[in-house]
């Protein structure tokens, strides 16, 4: 059924489309094609969460997203009777050509209709001190189901309702991502699983990268790197991301790298400042050495050298006795050690 209603999703986005725009053809002279095409694009993203409801069997994962989806619309000054009709169009359709699914497709879809229908002052806006909990939420969905577009859909559409993109690394990608490594540890997804949540995740940062504000250099040079048998490197990813954004000349090098390639690198370079990411706990004499290599090369020495990753969470005072000057355990913390706070985690 899952490869069958991915089939569908194209067809079913564009066929709903026409006839919605058919019904309402006051919709062409306000929105236009972009505005079409834009249709056929937020038909996918329902159709994106209608399947990962389906396929967790949880219709109300379905009505939380419909939730957000009305928000952003009347935001728009689209009322939700519209996005109520687009879901009625989707569920018929579907459950036309998916026979024997027709039942759950229908449960989902019930849900999403009472989402639609709840009145404007049951549904309350996402709290200050999270506003984007929503968004986290279907993201984490998104990806775990690998849904691509709907994933980069929800990052874009915070972003242009205003939120600034260190808030979507910081509040969405970063917890996401610690949520799928969390219910890797505990056995709830499987190795295929958890990597191709991360992998979306990568994909949506290299989207992101371009449209991040870009500053001239002003703290100096950073080499950021993993350690040679290191083998996760999103979480390094995001900090040079952020940094670069931030006024650091940043050379990341991946992880897995052989020491003697980082060393040559930092020769050539001769850094201001030096960053080690690791994520697991075997790896920590590897960073050792690594830095006391870099203390011994002859020249000018790093002013600073700065370790983090999920290793240093359980002993965040290890970064000491491994002659680092400083841990960040998470990108907020990285941030506040590179761009001005001297806290070292």
């Amino acid at each position: 059924m899952t490869a069958r209603f991915a089939d569908l999703q194209r067809p079913v986005a564009e066929a709903v489309t026409e006839e919605f725009f058919r019904r309402h053809p006051d919709w062409v002279d306000r929105y236009g094609e972009r505005g079409r095409a834009r249709a056929v694009e937020d038909a996918q993203y329902h159709m994106d969460f209608l399947g990962g409801a389906l396929v967790a069997g949880e219709p109300q994962a379905f009505a939380e997203y419909v939730r957000w989806a009305r928000r952003v619309l009347e935001a728009r000054g689209i009322a939700a009777r519209f996005l109520r009709e687009n879901l009625e169009q989707i569920g018929e359709a579907l459950a036309s050509r998916l026979g024997p699914a027709r039942p759950a497709v229908e449960a989902v879809v019930h849900a999403g209709l009472l989402a639609c229908d709840e009145s404007p002052g049951s549904i309350s806006p996402p709290g200050p001190e999270d506003e984007l909990a929503a968004e986290r939420r279907l993201y984490s969905q998104a990806i775990l189901h690998g849904q691509r577009n709907a994933a980069m859909g929800i990052v874009l559409e915070s972003h242009r309702a205003g939120h600034p993109l260190l808030d979507l690394y910081l509040k969405i990608l970063q917890p996401a991502q610690y949520e799928v490594g969390r219910l890797w540890e505990c056995n709830a997804i499987t190795v295929a699983e958890e990597h191709m949540a991360t992998a979306i995740t990568q994909s949506v940062m290299a989207q992101l990268y371009p449209l991040l504000p870009q500053q001239q250099p002003c703290y100096g040079r950073l080499v950021l790197t993993g350690v040679q048998g290191e083998l996760h490197q999103l979480g390094g990813h995001m900090v040079a991301d952020v940094l670069e954004a931030r006024g650091w000349e940043v050379r990341f090098l991946g992880t897995n790298m052989p020491h003697a390639g980082i060393l040559r690198v930092i020769e050539e370079q001769r850094p201001d400042a030096v960053g080690i990411s690791t994520t697991m706990l075997f790896n920590l004499p590897k960073v050792r050495d690594l830095i006391t290599t870099i203390r011994a090369l002859p020249g000018p020495q790093p002013h600073r050298i700065v370790v983090g990753g999920a290793a240093f969470r359980a002993a965040p005072a290890a970064f000491r006795e491994i002659g680092a000057d400083a841990c960040g355990l998470d990108l907020e913390q990285a941030i506040g050690i590179f761009c001005g706070d001297e806290g070292s985690g």
